[in-house]
């Protein structure tokens, strides 16, 4: 039987160490490469901001345009497509005689809605949960049983020992199995707004979405002595170099965290094992927890009391929230980190969490108002992440203390004493 497949890329827009493409490339004679914009991307949230604006797009497409380069270069091509992501695959299965759609699996809930929808179309799923370092089944308790609290998850980690997979190389059967014949668009790039205080300029060549790029700024970063002093400066606000920058390529699955693990301890082993190395890993880990934890609890992290694991009091003042997203409240530190956030489509994550901590704690609003806002601009946007920190600041998800709430004043003097983070932005 000669089997037609689609590979549907989602949030894994990488060739190596992508498992479930593999697996297509294993298991067909004939393959299409898809990347569906789905036309929930500039539509609305709930709270009326642009599900993805410009700064995310651009570096998507930046990504694509790469893979697509990385595809042409075994004789295939990426076919990037706009619309109802569930219409365009149910078509090209019926029109194309498809046998298989293989994809990366996502637990969340529009994601998990259209795999069960194609289901319902009598479309063949097969997909794989591989954006973790650890897989699902090296944990040592069934995911029912997932600790609530990342200390306990970490501890039960270390305890076991457990390791990691190593990374996959590409399977050679791409050099062999055969293209569909399929027409579709040419792939353009938006240019980017060009800001010189950006912590993550995408405009610059080598910060630019894609496979390519990822792995040459890693490889850079582990050849420096920058991962010595990691712990040091990670929570600092401005420059390059102060923290890792990983979040942005591995969040669009540009870069696998099993290929980060790799490097790590290849560095510890060559040069150096310390506090600072560990907390690469540490930050790795915890990055896993909030995926695990939503597998476990599902769309209760989209629920507005969260998980419901400590009573919360939830008010919301619309006007404060609209203060807080133009960089107009009161607080000109405040002011400074919202401004960064919608010119660059980056933040410190330290920045994250105090910008976060004033808009649930001095100014009245709904936790989630700040989570769709971050979506909306982040490059580096992650269901897991950005939901399951947004509700930890909050005291709706798995903080033991019921939340976070940040004295900001002492936040600005530790991290911004000589106003140069304020100057940078509240002037830009």
């Amino acid at each position: 039987m000669e089997l037609r497949s689609i590979y549907w890329f989602r949030n894994d827009l990488r060739l190596s160490d992508n498992l479930s493409l593999n697996k297509a490339l294993d298991n067909s004679k004939y393959i299409l490469f898809l990347f569906v914009d789905d036309e929930s991307n500039r539509q609305h949230t709930s709270w009326e901001f642009m599900r993805t604006d410009t700064h995310r797009e651009t570096f998507i497409y930046q990504g694509i345009s790469s893979l697509d380069k990385a595809l042409k270069s075994y004789g295939h091509s990426l076919h990037v497509l706009k619309g109802n992501t569930v219409e365009i695959l149910n078509k090209i299965v019926k029109e194309h005689h498809i046998d298989s759609i293989f994809c990366e699996e996502i637990v969340a809930s529009e994601e998990n809605e259209q795999i069960k929808v194609l289901k319902k179309l009598n479309v063949n799923i097969k997909s794989i949960f591989q954006s973790s370092l650890f897989n699902v089944k090296q944990l040592p308790f069934d995911i029912k049983n997932m600790p609530d609290v990342f200390t306990k998850f970490r501890k039960c980690m270390d305890l076991e020992k457990i390791e990691p997979n190593n990374p996959e190389q590409l399977s050679d059967n791409i050099k062999n199995i055969l293209p569909i014949n399929f027409n579709s668009p040419k792939i353009t790039v938006k240019k980017i707004h060009r800001h010189k205080g950006s912590s993550f300029p995408i405009y610059i060549d080598n910060f630019m979405g894609g496979e390519l790029n990822a792995m040459e700024n890693i490889k850079k970063y582990f050849q420096s002595n920058l991962p010595q002093s990691y712990k040091d400066t990670r929570n600092n606000l401005i420059g390059i170099n102060f923290s890792t920058k990983f979040s942005p390529w591995l969040a669009l699955g540009f870069i696998s965290p099993r290929q980060i693990y790799a490097y790590l301890k290849h560095y510890e082993l060559k040069f150096l094992a310390n506090e600072s190395t560990y907390w690469i890993f540490f930050e790795l880990l915890w990055r896993d927890f909030f995926r695990f934890i939503f597998i476990k609890y599902g769309d209760k992290f989209f629920y507005k009391s969260g998980l419901g694991l400590n009573p919360v009091k939830i008010n919301h003042n619309a006007k404060n929230l609209e203060a807080w997203i133009k960089g107009k409240t009161s607080n000109s530190f405040i002011n400074a980190g919202m401004i960064e956030l919608y010119k660059t489509g980056f933040l410190s994550n330290r920045m994250r969490q105090i910008v976060a901590s004033y808009l649930v704690n001095e100014l009245s609003c709904d936790w989630r108002s700040g989570a769709s806002w971050f979506e909306s601009q982040l490059i580096d946007y992650d269901v897991y992440s950005n939901y399951g920190n947004w509700a930890y600041i909050a005291g709706c998800g798995t903080d033991p203390r019921g939340g976070r709430h940040f004295n900001i004043e002492k936040q600005r003097k530790i991290y911004d004493p000589d106003g140069i983070y304020q100057q940078i932005w509240n002037k830009s």
